[in-house]
């Protein structure tokens, strides 16, 4: 770092050095340290109080250990109160755009998303879900459509786009033999047993469009698709980009089904600290964690510390205004502290990146 002559300039620069290392970030000499790799982890309707009850119920959270974090405004071109679809593609693409819209502007012209960017620099990349890969918040880093309920075509624009790894439901939407032509392994069932040595993996929880909710079984499925994607997607040297969502917080919202929601974002959690740990162990990577919306206006009205119960209400059975957290770890977390627009999100992983 250049010698700075005033003592005020000195103050500001060793304060700003340190912020940057609390926060995860790394400055050699007078330059941002930038990441290989970014995870950028979404809690489907994931808001504060969603976050708050998970974690005074389950005695803690890994989120409570960040320390860089920030607010996010949701709103979509088109209305005050955003759908997935709209959330999803204002962090793929760093547009807002109409609710309903799938990686698309308001005009319904595509637009390119940070995956489509990181296949174009060679980087690997992946997603993980637990519901459909057509499904709109994954849909919106590789599809290009105009409506979120076009599942077959939103299917169609994953071929040929160079993913790496997909993880999740969906299989009646898409074509094995399309999906084989395109060099996918192809591996359906509870355990991950497929090859070491394919170059792409496609990894469908079971036959069905959707996974079963934590309730109904489904396990540490979304714990161990996280880590079977960072290792994977880690093998390649140039880095990696990686989108997990948490997608059924989201539907126990819905289902104004408080146990669904707080299950569902502990759940979410355990992949959280999978996430944390690989950034920790591996210095290149930067965890990014946050929501596309805030479903069903949660509110927590009472609490019994002994108990570890709280009594709670929704305001609505569909999404809120509320801005929702965003969570950050490693190199260039602080650019992600503060309030700002969702549509920022994209802007910071580009310039992180270096695209």
């Amino acid at each position: 770092m250049k010698f700075l002559k005033k003592p005020l300039a000195l103050f500001i620069a060793f304060s700003l050095l340190f912020i940057n290392c609390k926060s995860g970030a790394k400055v050699v000499g007078d330059k941002l340290k930038k990441p290989l790799n970014i995870i950028l982890m979404i809690g489907d309707g994931m808001g504060l109080a969603q976050i708050s009850a998970a974690s005074f119920i389950n005695g803690g959270l890994s989120l409570d250990l960040l320390t860089t974090l920030g607010l996010i405004n949701t709103s979509s071109a088109n209305n005050y109160i955003t759908d997935s679809a709209a959330g999803a593609t204002a962090y793929s693409t760093g547009q807002k755009s109409y609710n309903g819209a799938i990686g698309v502007g308001v005009d319904s012209v595509s637009l390119i998303t940070i995956l489509e960017m990181a296949e174009k620099n060679n980087l690997a990349t992946g997603i993980v879900t637990t519901c459909s890969i057509t499904h709109a918040t994954p849909a919106c880093f590789y599809a290009h459509q105009p409506s979120r309920t076009m599942d077959k075509a939103i299917a169609n624009d994953f071929y040929g786009k160079g993913i790496d790894l997909a993880i999740g439901g969906g299989k009646p939407y898409f074509d094995m033999e399309k999906l084989k032509a395109d060099g996918y392994t192809i591996a359906t069932g509870p355990n991950f047993n497929w090859q070491t040595n394919a170059s792409k993996y496609f990894y469908f929880y079971d036959d069905s469009l959707h996974l079963p909710s934590l309730a109904q079984g489904r396990g540490d499925f979304l714990l161990n698709a996280t880590k079977k994607a960072m290792g994977t997607l880690n093998n390649n040297k140039k880095g990696f980009f990686l989108m997990v969502e948490g997608s059924q917080i989201d539907w126990g919202g819905h289902d104004n089904n408080f146990d669904y929601v707080v299950q569902e974002t502990i759940d979410f959690d355990k992949a959280i600290k999978a996430a944390i740990d690989f950034a920790k162990a591996d210095g290149n990577t930067l965890v990014i964690i946050t929501a596309d919306h805030e479903t069903a206006g949660l509110a927590l009205n009472k609490g019994s510390l002994k108990n570890k119960t709280i009594e709670h209400s929704f305001a609505t059975g569909s999404h809120s205004g509320i801005m929702v957290p965003i969570y950050a770890f490693g190199p260039g977390s602080h650019l992600f502290a503060g309030t700002m627009h969702n549509t920022k999100v994209f802007d910071h992983m580009k310039f992180l990146f270096g695209f």
